[in-house]
């Protein structure tokens, strides 16, 4: 995995990642009272945190920023267990005569190729990254939520499972965890769009996922 020094999270830059992640007053503000609700604390906590000027670091705990930007704990443990049984299978499916290979593997068409996208989503700051099987419809989906910028086809959806938690791994301080209200579908696979490119195809290749 490459180390990125990660963003310098100053008042400015944290005010914004809870307006978009959080939401906003009708005067555009931070809506503190939902962050407060989030993160079970008082509202008067969340506007000190703000206090002082741009360019100053925020008043943040580094605890309480990763709570704020991140999928909690049984989250972040479900998509790794998910990583590491896609690694499992891909080394199940190299074993000769498909004797590694479950029949439900085939019966959902996760052993067919398919696509993994990162998405420049709609009237937000943010990417994400999303696994889908290359249908029509699957794809018009993607769209909907956001144009595509970068997109590659690996040989099965296991593949693309493990694609997937390396990119949030490569860009991981820069990740951000919306209110589903604010995104819907695949907000644990989100970050701030000003984090560094990622290029699927080179990932793909240098994890062998290609």
């Amino acid at each position: 995995m490459v180390v990125h020094r990660g963003p310098r999270w100053t008042r400015k830059r944290l005010e914004a990642m809870l307006r978009t992640c959080y939401g906003e007053t009708a005067r555009g503000s931070v809506d503190a009272q939902a962050v407060a609700d989030a993160m079970h604390i008082s509202s008067r906590t969340v506007r000190r945190w703000l206090a002082g000027s741009n360019r100053q670091l925020a008043a943040v705990p580094h605890r309480r920023l990763e709570q704020l930007r991140l999928p909690a704990a049984e989250s972040e443990l479900r998509g790794r267990q998910q990583a590491d049984y896609a690694r499992e299978a891909i080394a199940q499916i190299a074993l000769p005569k498909d004797k590694g290979v479950l029949p439900v593997w085939r019966e959902r068409g996760w052993l067919e190729p398919h696509v993994v996208a990162i998405l420049d989503i709609t009237g937000k700051p943010w990417k994400q990254v999303v696994i889908s099987n290359g249908s029509a419809r699957s794809m018009n989906e993607c769209r909907r939520r956001g144009s595509i910028v970068d997109v590659t086809t690996v040989p099965t959806r296991f593949h693309g499972v493990v694609l997937a938690q390396e990119v949030l791994d490569e860009i991981e301080p820069w990740r951000l965890h919306p209110l589903p209200e604010l995104l819907p579908v695949g907000r644990t696979h989100v970050w701030s769009n000003d984090a560094p490119a990622v290029d699927l195809s080179v990932l793909a290749v240098s994890k062998e996922l290609r």
